[in-house]
Protein backbone atom coordinates (compact mmCIF):
# COMPACT_ATOMS: atom_id res chain seq x y z
CA UNK A 1 0.00 0.00 0.00
CA UNK A 2 0.88 3.20 -0.74
CA UNK A 3 1.33 6.00 1.90
CA UNK A 4 -1.04 9.45 1.23
CA UNK A 5 -0.13 12.44 3.45
CA UNK A 6 -2.74 15.12 3.63
CA UNK A 7 -1.55 18.84 3.66
CA UNK A 8 -3.51 20.27 6.22
CA UNK A 9 -2.63 23.56 5.32
CA UNK A 10 -4.73 23.04 2.15
CA UNK A 11 -7.45 21.38 4.03
CA UNK A 12 -10.73 23.05 4.92
CA UNK A 13 -13.03 22.16 7.13
CA UNK A 14 -15.23 19.64 5.87
CA UNK A 15 -18.67 19.98 5.98
CA UNK A 16 -21.01 16.49 5.50
CA UNK A 17 -19.91 16.59 1.63
CA UNK A 18 -16.63 16.88 2.41
CA UNK A 19 -15.73 19.19 -0.17
CA UNK A 20 -12.61 21.22 -0.21
CA UNK A 21 -10.58 18.44 1.29
CA UNK A 22 -6.96 18.16 -0.80
CA UNK A 23 -4.99 15.03 -0.29
CA UNK A 24 -1.48 14.92 -1.43
CA UNK A 25 0.15 11.59 -2.26
CA UNK A 26 3.06 10.18 -1.74
CA UNK A 27 3.41 8.43 -5.17
CA UNK A 28 7.20 7.36 -4.62
CA UNK A 29 7.08 3.64 -3.50
CA UNK A 30 3.79 3.14 -5.70
CA UNK A 31 3.10 0.40 -7.75
CA UNK A 32 2.71 0.57 -11.10
CA UNK A 33 -0.40 0.26 -11.31
CA UNK A 34 -1.32 2.76 -8.82
CA UNK A 35 0.94 5.31 -10.14
CA UNK A 36 -0.65 4.60 -13.83
CA UNK A 37 -4.57 5.23 -11.60
CA UNK A 38 -2.83 8.40 -10.52
CA UNK A 39 -2.93 10.35 -13.96
CA UNK A 40 -3.50 14.01 -13.68
CA UNK A 41 -7.39 15.25 -14.40
CA UNK A 42 -8.45 11.78 -13.68
CA UNK A 43 -12.01 11.45 -11.59
CA UNK A 44 -11.71 8.34 -9.12
CA UNK A 45 -14.13 7.17 -6.47
CA UNK A 46 -12.86 7.23 -2.91
CA UNK A 47 -14.12 5.85 -0.32
CA UNK A 48 -13.28 5.68 3.58
CA UNK A 49 -12.42 2.02 4.78
CA UNK A 50 -11.50 2.15 8.67
CA UNK A 51 -10.24 5.26 10.53
CA UNK A 52 -7.82 5.64 13.44
CA UNK A 53 -7.41 7.20 16.33
CA UNK A 54 -3.86 8.42 16.11
CA UNK A 55 -4.89 10.85 12.82
CA UNK A 56 -4.98 7.96 10.48
CA UNK A 57 -7.93 6.56 7.50
CA UNK A 58 -7.62 4.02 4.66
CA UNK A 59 -8.96 5.41 1.54
CA UNK A 60 -10.60 3.06 -1.05
CA UNK A 61 -8.88 4.34 -4.48
CA UNK A 62 -10.43 1.92 -7.67
CA UNK A 63 -8.81 -1.45 -6.09
CA UNK A 64 -6.12 -0.22 -3.96
CA UNK A 65 -6.59 0.49 0.25
CA UNK A 66 -4.42 3.59 0.87
CA UNK A 67 -3.83 4.86 4.37
CA UNK A 68 -3.77 8.53 4.48
CA UNK A 69 -3.07 11.04 7.09
CA UNK A 70 -5.40 13.40 8.22
CA UNK A 71 -6.65 15.53 11.58
CA UNK A 72 -10.04 15.63 9.81
CA UNK A 73 -12.77 12.84 10.88
CA UNK A 74 -14.36 10.63 8.16
CA UNK A 75 -16.83 8.22 9.25
CA UNK A 76 -16.31 4.77 7.88
CA UNK A 77 -18.63 4.01 4.34
CA UNK A 78 -18.09 8.13 3.51
CA UNK A 79 -17.63 8.28 -0.26
CA UNK A 80 -16.89 11.23 -2.26
CA UNK A 81 -14.95 11.59 -5.86
CA UNK A 82 -11.52 12.88 -5.77
CA UNK A 83 -10.00 14.93 -9.10
CA UNK A 84 -6.09 13.73 -9.36
CA UNK A 85 -3.90 16.89 -10.02
CA UNK A 86 -0.06 17.17 -11.04
CA UNK A 87 1.83 19.76 -8.99
CA UNK A 88 5.52 20.50 -8.23
CA UNK A 89 5.43 19.12 -4.78
CA UNK A 90 3.82 15.90 -6.53
CA UNK A 91 0.28 14.08 -7.10
CA UNK A 92 -2.89 15.94 -5.01
CA UNK A 93 -6.31 14.22 -5.08
CA UNK A 94 -8.85 17.27 -4.62
CA UNK A 95 -12.51 16.07 -3.01
CA UNK A 96 -14.80 17.46 -5.44
CA UNK A 97 -18.19 19.17 -4.33
CA UNK A 98 -21.33 17.65 -5.66
CA UNK A 99 -21.85 20.52 -8.14
CA UNK A 100 -18.55 18.93 -9.97
CA UNK A 101 -20.08 15.53 -10.26
CA UNK A 102 -23.35 17.00 -11.18
CA UNK A 103 -20.92 18.78 -14.07
CA UNK A 104 -19.37 15.66 -15.38
CA UNK A 105 -19.64 15.21 -19.21
CA UNK A 106 -19.22 11.82 -18.37
CA UNK A 107 -22.56 12.01 -16.43
CA UNK A 108 -24.63 13.53 -18.58
CA UNK A 109 -23.68 11.87 -21.57
CA UNK A 110 -24.49 8.61 -19.37
CA UNK A 111 -27.63 10.22 -18.06
CA UNK A 112 -28.39 10.47 -22.11
CA UNK A 113 -27.94 6.91 -23.07
CA UNK A 114 -28.76 4.84 -19.80
CA UNK A 115 -31.96 6.03 -19.81
CA UNK A 116 -33.70 3.28 -21.54
CA UNK A 117 -30.82 0.67 -21.52
CA UNK A 118 -31.23 -2.54 -22.65
CA UNK A 119 -28.65 -5.03 -23.84
CA UNK A 120 -27.13 -4.32 -27.72
CA UNK A 121 -28.53 -8.16 -28.53
CA UNK A 122 -31.98 -7.29 -27.57
CA UNK A 123 -31.79 -4.32 -29.37
CA UNK A 124 -30.75 -5.69 -32.53
CA UNK A 125 -33.19 -8.51 -32.02
CA UNK A 126 -35.97 -5.78 -32.20
CA UNK A 127 -34.09 -4.03 -35.26
CA UNK A 128 -34.16 -7.66 -37.39
CA UNK A 129 -37.71 -7.70 -36.30
CA UNK A 130 -38.61 -4.15 -37.33
CA UNK A 131 -36.80 -4.36 -40.63
CA UNK A 132 -38.62 -7.61 -41.66
CA UNK A 133 -42.00 -6.30 -40.89
CA UNK A 134 -41.33 -3.55 -42.58
CA UNK A 135 -44.09 -3.29 -45.89
CA UNK A 136 -42.34 -0.62 -47.99
CA UNK A 137 -39.57 -0.79 -50.34
CA UNK A 138 -35.96 0.54 -48.09
CA UNK A 139 -34.16 3.05 -48.55
CA UNK A 140 -30.71 1.65 -50.35
CA UNK A 141 -28.40 2.39 -47.09
CA UNK A 142 -31.43 0.75 -45.13
CA UNK A 143 -31.76 -2.27 -47.02
CA UNK A 144 -28.04 -2.45 -47.15
CA UNK A 145 -28.10 -2.48 -43.46
CA UNK A 146 -31.21 -5.40 -43.36
CA UNK A 147 -28.82 -7.60 -45.82
CA UNK A 148 -25.93 -7.38 -43.71
CA UNK A 149 -27.63 -7.66 -40.10
CA UNK A 150 -26.68 -11.72 -40.20
CA UNK A 151 -23.60 -11.67 -40.50
CA UNK A 152 -23.28 -9.02 -37.47
CA UNK A 153 -23.30 -11.62 -34.78
CA UNK A 154 -19.79 -13.52 -34.41
CA UNK A 155 -20.37 -16.83 -35.15
CA UNK A 156 -19.88 -19.93 -32.74
CA UNK A 157 -17.72 -21.57 -35.01
CA UNK A 158 -15.83 -18.52 -36.35
CA UNK A 159 -12.79 -18.88 -33.81
CA UNK A 160 -10.91 -16.02 -32.55
CA UNK A 161 -10.45 -14.23 -35.94
CA UNK A 162 -14.44 -14.08 -36.05
CA UNK A 163 -14.60 -12.72 -32.64
CA UNK A 164 -11.82 -9.99 -33.48
CA UNK A 165 -14.35 -8.82 -36.48
CA UNK A 166 -16.94 -8.61 -34.93
CA UNK A 167 -15.50 -6.36 -32.11
CA UNK A 168 -13.67 -3.81 -34.69
CA UNK A 169 -16.98 -3.80 -37.03
CA UNK A 170 -19.12 -2.72 -33.83
CA UNK A 171 -17.59 0.57 -33.83
CA UNK A 172 -17.51 0.97 -30.12
CA UNK A 173 -13.85 2.75 -30.86
CA UNK A 174 -15.70 4.55 -34.34
CA UNK A 175 -15.33 8.23 -32.72
CA UNK A 176 -11.68 7.43 -31.29
CA UNK A 177 -10.60 5.93 -34.74
CA UNK A 178 -12.21 9.12 -36.66
CA UNK A 179 -10.55 11.69 -34.33
CA UNK A 180 -7.17 10.08 -34.64
CA UNK A 181 -7.73 10.13 -38.32
CA UNK A 182 -8.58 13.79 -38.48
CA UNK A 183 -5.51 14.29 -36.15
CA UNK A 184 -3.32 12.95 -38.73
CA UNK A 185 -2.13 9.81 -36.31
CA UNK A 186 -3.94 7.27 -38.80
CA UNK A 187 -3.83 6.85 -42.54
CA UNK A 188 -7.20 7.49 -44.56
CA UNK A 189 -7.54 3.69 -45.07
CA UNK A 190 -8.25 3.77 -41.53
CA UNK A 191 -11.16 6.22 -42.27
CA UNK A 192 -12.28 3.99 -45.30
CA UNK A 193 -12.24 0.76 -42.99
CA UNK A 194 -14.83 3.24 -40.73
CA UNK A 195 -17.52 3.44 -43.57
CA UNK A 196 -17.82 -0.38 -43.38
CA UNK A 197 -18.33 -0.37 -39.47
CA UNK A 198 -21.94 -1.40 -38.02
CA UNK A 199 -21.76 1.74 -36.36
CA UNK A 200 -21.36 3.85 -39.69
CA UNK A 201 -23.60 1.96 -41.61
CA UNK A 202 -26.99 2.24 -38.58
CA UNK A 203 -25.72 6.64 -38.70
CA UNK A 204 -26.35 6.32 -42.87
CA UNK A 205 -29.70 4.27 -42.36
CA UNK A 206 -31.40 6.21 -39.64
CA UNK A 207 -30.56 9.80 -41.76
CA UNK A 208 -32.81 8.43 -44.44
CA UNK A 209 -35.55 7.03 -42.84
CA UNK A 210 -39.05 8.74 -42.34
CA UNK A 211 -40.04 9.16 -38.50
CA UNK A 212 -41.32 6.22 -37.39
CA UNK A 213 -41.26 2.66 -35.51
CA UNK A 214 -38.01 1.37 -37.53
CA UNK A 215 -35.92 4.95 -37.48
CA UNK A 216 -36.49 4.80 -33.84
CA UNK A 217 -35.52 1.05 -33.83
CA UNK A 218 -32.60 2.20 -35.64
CA UNK A 219 -31.76 4.69 -33.00
CA UNK A 220 -32.26 2.63 -30.35
CA UNK A 221 -29.25 0.06 -31.62
CA UNK A 222 -27.24 3.74 -32.12
CA UNK A 223 -27.84 4.44 -28.14
CA UNK A 224 -27.24 0.69 -27.26
CA UNK A 225 -23.52 0.90 -29.10
CA UNK A 226 -22.91 4.38 -27.31
CA UNK A 227 -24.26 3.28 -23.72
CA UNK A 228 -21.43 0.52 -24.03
CA UNK A 229 -19.02 3.12 -25.11
CA UNK A 230 -19.55 5.41 -21.88
CA UNK A 231 -19.89 2.51 -19.77
CA UNK A 232 -16.29 1.27 -20.73
CA UNK A 233 -15.15 4.91 -20.20
CA UNK A 234 -16.50 4.87 -16.43
CA UNK A 235 -14.89 1.27 -15.83
CA UNK A 236 -11.63 2.96 -17.02
CA UNK A 237 -12.11 5.46 -14.93
CA UNK A 238 -12.03 3.35 -11.90
CA UNK A 239 -9.32 0.89 -13.01
CA UNK A 240 -12.01 -1.93 -13.66
CA UNK A 241 -11.87 -4.13 -15.70
CA UNK A 242 -13.45 -3.01 -19.49
CA UNK A 243 -16.67 -5.15 -20.96
CA UNK A 244 -17.08 -5.68 -24.94
CA UNK A 245 -20.69 -6.14 -25.62
CA UNK A 246 -21.66 -7.72 -28.83
CA UNK A 247 -24.58 -9.43 -30.75
CA UNK A 248 -24.25 -13.49 -30.43
CA UNK A 249 -26.90 -15.92 -32.09
CA UNK A 250 -29.35 -17.37 -30.31
CA UNK A 251 -32.05 -19.24 -31.99
CA UNK A 252 -33.43 -17.37 -34.84
CA UNK A 253 -32.05 -13.93 -32.74
CA UNK A 254 -29.89 -12.50 -30.97
CA UNK A 255 -28.68 -12.31 -27.36
CA UNK A 256 -26.16 -10.39 -25.75
CA UNK A 257 -22.33 -11.99 -25.30
CA UNK A 258 -20.21 -9.94 -22.53
CA UNK A 259 -16.03 -10.13 -23.22
CA UNK A 260 -14.12 -8.87 -19.74
CA UNK A 261 -10.76 -7.77 -20.42
CA UNK A 262 -8.42 -6.18 -18.05
CA UNK A 263 -8.22 -2.18 -18.27
CA UNK A 264 -5.74 -1.39 -20.36
CA UNK A 265 -3.79 0.07 -17.55
CA UNK A 266 -4.03 -2.90 -15.63
CA UNK A 267 -2.30 -4.98 -18.40
CA UNK A 268 0.65 -2.26 -18.53
CA UNK A 269 1.13 -2.67 -14.98
CA UNK A 270 1.49 -6.11 -14.87
CA UNK A 271 3.93 -6.44 -17.82
CA UNK A 272 5.99 -3.63 -16.16
CA UNK A 273 5.92 -5.72 -12.86
CA UNK A 274 7.21 -8.40 -14.23
CA UNK A 275 4.26 -10.77 -15.89
CA UNK A 276 5.08 -13.39 -18.37
CA UNK A 277 5.52 -11.68 -21.70
CA UNK A 278 1.93 -13.19 -23.63
CA UNK A 279 0.04 -13.88 -20.68
CA UNK A 280 -3.71 -12.67 -20.83
CA UNK A 281 -7.03 -13.35 -18.97
CA UNK A 282 -10.13 -12.91 -20.21
CA UNK A 283 -13.87 -13.66 -19.49
CA UNK A 284 -16.56 -14.34 -21.73
CA UNK A 285 -20.41 -14.81 -21.02
CA UNK A 286 -23.56 -15.20 -22.79
CA UNK A 287 -27.21 -16.34 -21.54
CA UNK A 288 -28.47 -18.71 -23.88
CA UNK A 289 -32.39 -19.84 -24.09
CA UNK A 290 -31.50 -23.04 -24.50
CA UNK A 291 -28.75 -23.47 -22.09
CA UNK A 292 -29.08 -20.52 -19.61
CA UNK A 293 -26.04 -18.33 -18.95
CA UNK A 294 -22.88 -19.73 -19.33
CA UNK A 295 -19.35 -18.42 -18.16
CA UNK A 296 -15.58 -18.92 -19.59
CA UNK A 297 -12.87 -17.70 -17.69
CA UNK A 298 -9.60 -17.97 -19.77
CA UNK A 299 -5.57 -17.60 -18.65
CA UNK A 300 -3.12 -17.65 -20.90
CA UNK A 301 0.21 -18.20 -20.71
CA UNK A 302 3.37 -19.13 -22.53
CA UNK A 303 2.93 -22.84 -21.07
CA UNK A 304 -0.39 -23.25 -20.23
CA UNK A 305 -4.16 -22.57 -21.38
CA UNK A 306 -6.51 -22.80 -18.17
CA UNK A 307 -10.29 -22.71 -19.04
CA UNK A 308 -13.03 -22.74 -16.74
CA UNK A 309 -16.55 -23.19 -17.71
CA UNK A 310 -19.78 -22.18 -14.94
CA UNK A 311 -22.79 -23.18 -16.25
CA UNK A 312 -26.10 -22.63 -13.96
CA UNK A 313 -28.65 -25.84 -15.30
CA UNK A 314 -27.78 -29.26 -15.19
CA UNK A 315 -28.64 -30.27 -18.44
CA UNK A 316 -26.04 -27.61 -19.57
CA UNK A 317 -23.61 -29.06 -17.66
CA UNK A 318 -24.17 -32.47 -19.07
CA UNK A 319 -23.79 -31.35 -22.62
CA UNK A 320 -20.40 -29.26 -21.84
CA UNK A 321 -19.04 -32.84 -20.14
CA UNK A 322 -20.11 -34.76 -22.77
CA UNK A 323 -18.08 -32.45 -25.42
CA UNK A 324 -15.21 -32.09 -23.24
CA UNK A 325 -13.09 -34.42 -25.28
CA UNK A 326 -14.30 -32.17 -28.51
CA UNK A 327 -13.33 -28.87 -26.80
CA UNK A 328 -9.98 -30.21 -25.20
CA UNK A 329 -8.60 -31.40 -29.26
CA UNK A 330 -10.18 -27.93 -30.26
CA UNK A 331 -8.32 -25.55 -27.73
CA UNK A 332 -4.94 -27.36 -27.41
CA UNK A 333 -2.37 -26.06 -29.83
CA UNK A 334 0.47 -28.59 -29.01
CA UNK A 335 2.79 -25.88 -27.73
CA UNK A 336 1.16 -24.91 -24.12
CA UNK A 337 -0.19 -27.73 -21.61
CA UNK A 338 -4.32 -27.14 -20.74
CA UNK A 339 -6.27 -27.94 -18.03
CA UNK A 340 -10.01 -27.49 -18.72
CA UNK A 341 -12.88 -27.13 -16.19
CA UNK A 342 -16.50 -27.14 -15.87
CA UNK A 343 -18.65 -27.14 -12.92
CA UNK A 344 -22.26 -25.48 -12.26
CA UNK A 345 -22.92 -22.59 -10.40
CA UNK A 346 -25.02 -19.51 -9.40
CA UNK A 347 -26.66 -17.06 -11.95
CA UNK A 348 -24.15 -14.81 -10.43
CA UNK A 349 -21.17 -16.72 -10.82
CA UNK A 350 -21.93 -17.23 -14.30
CA UNK A 351 -22.24 -13.73 -15.50
CA UNK A 352 -19.67 -11.31 -17.14
CA UNK A 353 -20.25 -7.73 -16.77
CA UNK A 354 -23.47 -6.62 -15.24
CA UNK A 355 -23.47 -3.05 -16.82
CA UNK A 356 -24.72 -1.28 -14.32
CA UNK A 357 -23.06 -2.91 -11.47
CA UNK A 358 -20.02 -0.42 -11.63
CA UNK A 359 -18.16 2.14 -9.22
CA UNK A 360 -19.23 5.12 -11.32
CA UNK A 361 -23.00 4.21 -11.40
CA UNK A 362 -23.06 3.58 -7.73
CA UNK A 363 -21.13 6.72 -6.47
CA UNK A 364 -22.70 8.91 -8.49
CA UNK A 365 -26.30 7.93 -7.94
CA UNK A 366 -27.13 7.95 -11.43
CA UNK A 367 -30.11 5.73 -11.53
CA UNK A 368 -31.55 2.62 -9.44
CA UNK A 369 -28.78 -0.49 -9.92
CA UNK A 370 -31.62 -2.62 -7.68
CA UNK A 371 -33.95 -2.42 -10.35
Amino acid sequence: MVPVAVDNAAVEPIASSGAGAVFRASTAAASPELSTLLRDGRVLAAEVLAGGTDGTLLLALGKHAVPAETDLRFPVGTRFLVRVEEEAQGVVLRVLGESDAEESPLLRALRAVLADEHPIGERYRALAAALRSERSPLPPATETLAQGLPGRAVRPDGGGAALRATLLSVGLAHEATLAAVLAGRLSREALERLRSEWKAALLRAWAELPDGALRESVARVLSAIEAEQLLNVARERAGEPLVHSFPFPDGDGFTTARLQVPARDRRDSEEEAGAPDGSCRIALGVELSALGPVRADLALTPDWLVVRLVVTRAEALALAERGLAALRARLGDGRRGLKLHVRQGTRAEATVGDPMEIAFLRDHRLLSVSG
